[in-house]
């Protein structure tokens, strides 16, 4: 199976711990795997490696720097509550804890850079015969070398994609937007090119605003719950699907025993904590209580 990791960061962050994030997939993932960083005009940052390719996101995706362009100086469109003329607006029907605030998750134009750098990757990656891309945030950390069988079996080959989802089996309950840390990519699946181009087309039409929210993982499942209910498209769900529990998915999932992710305030701490991990349901794939990176691990982040 051919995979290529992407990841982009934001502009100055490349020391504070993206270049960790990438030192740590050269060093602990299979040694065939290639990865291409995606950057907003950042050369101080690159150096050679073979495995990498650097690819400015703007240069490659116009339609990226047009959405941007149109909406750098709407407030609400930037996560904030103040409107202007001719500008977007929240849906009324919206009524998290965020309603009257502002907000990460109206942030369209902060989140959009992520969507075109994977609809780039899958749309330029087909033709050179990959197998899957895999999308990793740049705030995680590979603390241990990584079997080629463990991550192929996260990646099968009939489902269209991998995530870490967040919707409750036991409550029926809808669930939440899943965590977008970790998405894997079937290149090969007959809707994965539809797929990309409807996700680029609610950017350009700008039809992500009738939306609840407008951040790219909740845009991603909106568009992944479509394409299950009208496609009968099929996904691999390695959150709460599989038995995982808590709100810190990512590392109390499968991808735990190898990888790290630093959400929030933990990018200061370098590390998730031990008050993050939740022991395991029956029939979870993975313990990671067991694992020695998390015994040393700090007991709390806050």
């Amino acid at each position: 199976m051919k995979i290529k990791v992407i990841t982009s960061y934001k502009p100055g962050t490349w020391n504070e711990y993206a270049k960790r994030c990438v030192m740590s997939v050269l060093d602990y993932w299979p040694e065939d795997i290639t990865i291409n960083i995606y950057h907003e005009a950042q050369p101080n940052d690159f150096f050679f490696h073979p495995r990498i390719k650097w690819i400015n996101v703007h240069e490659v995706q116009p339609a990226l720097v047009k959405f941007k362009e149109k909406h750098k100086n709407d407030p609400v469109a930037n996560g904030e509550l103040e409107e202007i003329v001719g500008g977007v607006k929240r849906l009324a029907e919206f009524n998290g804890s965020d309603k009257n605030k502002g907000s990460y998750l109206f942030d369209a134009v902060r989140f959009a850079n992520k969507v075109f750098c994977v609809t780039h990757a899958i749309k330029t990656s087909v033709e050179k015969e990959y197998d899957y891309i895999i999308w990793l945030d740049a705030d995680t950390y590979t603390f241990r070398p990584m079997p080629r069988n463990f991550l192929e079996n996260l990646i099968p080959q009939n489902t269209m994609l991998t995530y870490l989802g967040r919707e409750n089996p036991q409550k029926n309950d809808g669930g939440k937007y899943p965590e977008c840390g970790f998405v894997g990519y079937n290149l090969h699946h007959p809707q994965i090119q539809n797929f990309i181009n409807d996700w680029e087309e609610l950017y350009k039409n700008d039809t992500l605003f009738k939306l609840l929210e407008w951040h790219d993982s909740y845009v991603f499942w909106h568009l992944s719950k479509l394409y299950r209910q009208q496609h009968n498209v099929e996904v691999n769900d390695i959150g709460y699907w599989k038995g995982v529990k808590g709100h810190h998915v990512f590392i109390n999932s499968e991808l735990g025993l190898y990888i790290d992710h630093f959400k929030g305030k933990r990018k200061e701490l370098k590390s998730s904590a031990r008050n993050d991990l939740r022991p395991p349901r029956d029939g979870a794939p993975a313990n990671v209580l067991d694992v020695d990176y998390w015994k040393k691990a700090p007991s709390t982040w806050r």
